[in-house]
Order: C-alpha cells, then structure tokens, then sequence
C-alpha cells in the first residue's frame, strides 16, 4: 500500500525541481489524486501539488510549441495590390470631376452647341449647314489639313473639311501650315458671287468649296497656333 504523505523525495525525478505552491484543491481531489497517483512511477511518492504543478507546466509547454511562425506572422500588404486601388480612386475621383460649364475640348467646332464637322460628312452639308444656329464659330486646335494661298487654309479632313477666309487685309500675323492645330473665333456665311473664283484655288479644292456653299470668315489676328 503507498502511503498517503505530502512528500516527495528529490531523487525521484532527477533534473526536476519541487515546486510548492499553494494549490486551491478540495479534499476529495487531493485523496483521489493520491490514491490512483496518476501514472507516477512504481514507488514514488506523488503529492497533489505536484501533480498541479506537472500537469500546467505540460500545459505550457503544449501551448507554446503549439504556437507556429504562421500564426504569429503579421499580415503584409501587397505595394502593388495598393497602388492599383490608390489608381481606381484617382479614376473613380477623376470621373466625378464636373467639366467645367461652356469649357471648349481640342478638336471641337462649334457654333452653340451644334458641332459642325459631322455636318460637313452629311450626304448634303450645304443644306446642313444653313441650318446652323446664329452665333459664332468657336474651333479649338482644329488640325489644318492644307494651306493653298495666304488668304486662307482648309481645317478638318478629306472627308470632312472646310474653307477658313481670313477677313483683314495682308497675310496673318501667324505662320499656319498644314498639321498644325488652330484655335480661332468667326463666322460661317455662305459663298457669295464670284467668292471661290477669286481664290484661285486647284480645280479640285475649288470645286468642293463650290459644293460646301458655305466657309468661314475669320479675322486674321485672331487665329492661334498650337
């Protein structure tokens, strides 16, 4: 029969200090404890606050090699992953942006609000063109497709392009040649007599200005390059 001590002697489990704390167990779990003596070795004597103390220290040993690198690891954002969502932002932000009231956009041409060079691609420009609103004639960096004489150049392009007539007498102020882009306030107004014969123009360029029936008059200082 083990006897029911609280001892344990030093030597029964080398390398292992007693520890004594002051354990919280009821009377009944310490007599259990002591009579089964849970696992300990034949002839030794086993308190209960050396079982306490043996089953948390397992505990702890459980617990932090249960403890890998992976749960520990500190979530790292991807630098990429949040460049493209600052981006998406600036474009979300971007569309948001009100264009500004009456603002001109490159390459338009209008007279109000009625564009006018899908006018110039119509089966019938000129009847197209006679119905053009009262108001000035606003392009902005128009490309100029070709400078035949000092009076005058063609905007646009092949399909759709139209005389540009400029008013004030001697040559403009600015060098326009073709390719360039010209900002420029005028007046769409028909062809009058004898208008496109005093141009001089190619029998080709002459004959479209014919069909257009209409070009547009522009004071020469008021044309912009670039």
């Amino acid at each position: 029969m083990r006897m029911s001590t609280l001892s344990r002697s030093s030597s029964a489990r080398p390398g292992r200090r007693n520890r004594l704390v002051t354990v919280p167990v009821t009377g009944a779990a310490a007599l259990a404890l002591i009579l089964t003596g849970c696992g300990a070795e034949e002839g030794e004597t086993v308190t209960a606050v050396d079982l306490y103390n043996e089953f948390y220290d397992d505990e702890a040993e459980f617990v932090e090699e249960g403890i890998g690198e992976e749960d520990t690891e500190v979530l790292e954002v991807d630098p990429l992953a949040e460049e493209d969502a600052e981006a998406l932002e600036d474009d979300a932000l971007a569309e948001e942006e009100p264009v500004e009231a009456g603002a001109a956009q490159p390459g338009s041409f209008v007279v109000g609000d009625v564009a006018i060079p899908p006018l110039l691609a119509e089966a019938d420009p000129q009847a197209a063109l006679a119905e053009l609103p009262d108001g000035p004639a606003v392009a902005t960096l128009v490309p100029v497709l070709a400078v035949p004489t000092d009076e005058g150049f063609w905007i646009g392009n092949a399909q759709s392009r139209i005389w540009v007539q400029l008013v004030e007498p001697g040559e403009s102020p600015v060098n326009v040649n073709p390719g360039d882009l010209v900002s420029f306030t005028g007046e769409v107004v028909p062809n009058a007599d004898g208008f496109v014969e005093s141009l001089s123009l190619p029998a080709d360029q002459a004959a479209a200005l014919t069909d257009l029936g209409y070009h547009v008059e522009v004071p020469a200082g008021d044309v912009t390059v670039g």
